[in-house]
């Protein structure tokens, strides 16, 4: 059995990659350049995420996408990123403000269509990506809606009728991770700590510790009480 994995080196993704492993599949996973900050720590992480994982790794480049990027004055991409406090991770008017600032122009709906045609071309029948509750309350793209509904576009689209999977949907951040440190005791490995999360572009894997993102790692880890090696910068 294949799957492919939508793996940008976070939390979220890595623990959806993990399950994918536990669930038997031989994976592929992919990492996608639209000219982010975080580009260079993005695919440091994903690769030695595949490594541990046996996957074989891909890095797509999207030129297009980059420059939509540009025209949108996407936070991403021009590195205009806003700050966050933990209060106000809840405060919904404030996360929309926050999304807007780091909106990339239909990302989940291009890169998820890419990822149906390698998905066919290697004769693999799932995608596995990192789409949350938590992220859910704010990104309309990383709702179960969206999901249903892209998937009824594979059913015409791909000829093996290639299935999107979220089994972190029902999932806040603090329950991701939980769910990740279970799987990696169950497994033997160890990948988490490897994991990318920050918006910004910083050396070696470091964390801004500001950023929405960011904070929201934070507060899961401690919510669980569990340490977090994490290195921040705030």
């Amino acid at each position: 059995m294949k799957a492919i994995c939508v793996l940008s080196g976070g939390l979220d993704s890595t623990v959806a990659s993990l399950i994918a492993k536990e669930n038997g599949y031989d994976l592929t996973c992919i990492t996608f350049n639209y000219g982010q900050q975080a580009l260079k720590n993005e695919i440091r992480a994903s690769k030695k995420i595949s490594k541990i994982l046996n996957a074989e790794h891909k890095i797509i480049d999207l030129n297009f996408l980059s420059e939509m990027c540009e025209i949108s004055e996407c936070g991403l991409k021009t590195g205009d990123i806003p700050t966050i406090s933990e209060e106000n991770l809840d405060n919904k008017d404030v996360v929309e403000q926050t999304m807007k600032k780091v909106w990339v122009p239909a990302r989940n709906l291009i890169m998820f269509s890419i990822s149906s045609g390698l998905a066919e071309a290697i004769d693999a029948g799932h995608i596995y990506c990192g789409i949350n509750e938590e992220e859910a309350s704010t990104f309309p793209d990383n709702t179960m809606e969206f999901m249903d509904r892209f998937n009824k576009c594979t059913e015409y689209g791909t000829l093996n009728k290639v299935k999107l999977e979220a089994p972190l949907y029902k999932m806040n951040k603090d329950e991701i991770v939980k769910k990740g440190f279970e799987l990696e005791q169950k497994l033997g490995l160890e990948v988490l700590k490897y994991s990318y999360s920050c918006y910004h572009e910083n050396p070696e894997l470091t964390h801004c510790g500001t950023c929405e993102s960011c904070m929201r790692r934070k507060r899961a880890f401690k919510v669980l009480k569990i340490k977090d090696v994490t290195n921040y910068l705030k």
